[in-house]
């Protein structure tokens, strides 16, 4: 029993330095996000914990998220730059304690930095992000240790929107936490 224990505490330990990081591709890109307002939902252990709506927009290499709760009001602004460098530009005191910030500008780049389509699977370390295609309308991106799933993207599609996606849903099972995006059309989506 001691064995395992301390088997799976070397796999925390060594997947931990690595599950935040997402590997540098040289074709990256970012689908559909120039500029774009999504409703976001946060879940953990099964419960709704936060709506609203998250706008995206690129310059350059910048990554610039807005965050807005359900009546509107900015709970934060992120910018990620140079492929990992954040720099939290504005958040109210509960988010930041919290460490939303962080948290939504490595999640959000799970979701949006995507590999050329030549790329099925890369490796980084001990971390191997493959994508697949189990639907028509769907695919995902996955990041494995090894057998165990240590995040996963569903992208769904809708055959009337030309390019990218139309919602995405990030799920991180050791952490019970699933992170949904749907693109927002305007006032008929409220």
């Amino acid at each position: 029993m001691m064995r395992w224990i301390l088997l799976i505490l070397i796999i925390q330990f060594i997947s931990g330095c690595s599950i935040n990081k997402i590997p540098e591709y040289n074709d990256q890109h970012f689908p559909y996000v120039e500029e774009s307002v999504w409703k976001l939902t946060l879940e953990q252990w099964g419960i709704e914990r936060f709506t609203g709506l998250l706008a995206v927009r690129t310059l350059g290499p910048d990554f610039h998220l807005v965050l807005l709760d359900a009546t509107g009001i900015k709970l934060l602004e992120t910018i990620k730059s140079n492929g990992s460098d954040i720099r939290v530009v504005a958040a109210v005191k509960a988010a930041r304690d919290r460490g939303l910030p962080e948290y939504l500008a490595k999640s959000t780049s799970r979701i949006f930095e995507t590999m050329s389509d030549d790329v099925n699977c890369s490796t980084h370390g001990f971390i191997r992000i493959c994508k697949k295609k189990p639907a028509l309308d769907m695919e995902r991106k996955e990041a494995c240790f090894g057998p165990f799933v240590i995040w996963s993207v569903d992208y769904f599609y809708n055959k009337d929107v030309t390019e990218g996606f139309v919602g995405a849903v990030l799920q991180e099972p050791w952490r019970r936490s699933k992170l949904t995006l749907e693109l927002f059309q305007g006032l008929s989506d409220l």
